[in-house]
């Protein structure tokens, strides 16, 4: 997060599960395009979320079956298959405002591994 008063605020509030444990998330670094945003802590933990095209103007509901993501935690694991849940993306200007409901994450893509669930929401000043 910038401390320049003339830079927009960036930030994540963000509830990780991983197999019934909750985790921090608090990323320090952001960035983003029209078609995804990430997230980074810093050492090795990020969240990337690939909307799947580019979100214009205006107020966009995204199924499970809509984005691509990927949660890679402080152990190496990396989940990449979204199962449930949905992200309502706000875009105003050059900042995307999303909110993350349910969303649960395999780990393997056989439903067999271990998920990851999240919720929260974030606000990103993409480029």
């Amino acid at each position: 997060m910038s401390t320049d008063k003339n830079s927009p605020l960036q930030s994540a509030n963000i509830n990780v599960i991983i197999d019934g444990q909750n985790f921090n998330f608090s990323p320090t670094q952001f960035s983003g395009t029209p078609a995804e945003v990430r997230m980074d802590t810093g050492i090795s933990t990020h969240l990337i979320i690939n909307y799947g095209k580019s979100l214009a103007a205006g107020t966009h509901t995204l199924t499970h079956t809509q984005f691509k993501i990927e949660f890679l935690d402080d152990a190496g694991r990396k989940f990449t298959h979204p199962v449930a849940g949905t992200i309502v993306v706000k875009v105003l200007g050059n900042t995307h405002t999303g909110t993350l409901t349910g969303v649960k994450v395999d780990g393997t893509g056989s439903g067999a591994g271990s998920q990851v669930e999240l919720s929260g929401t974030y606000s990103i000043v993409i480029s």
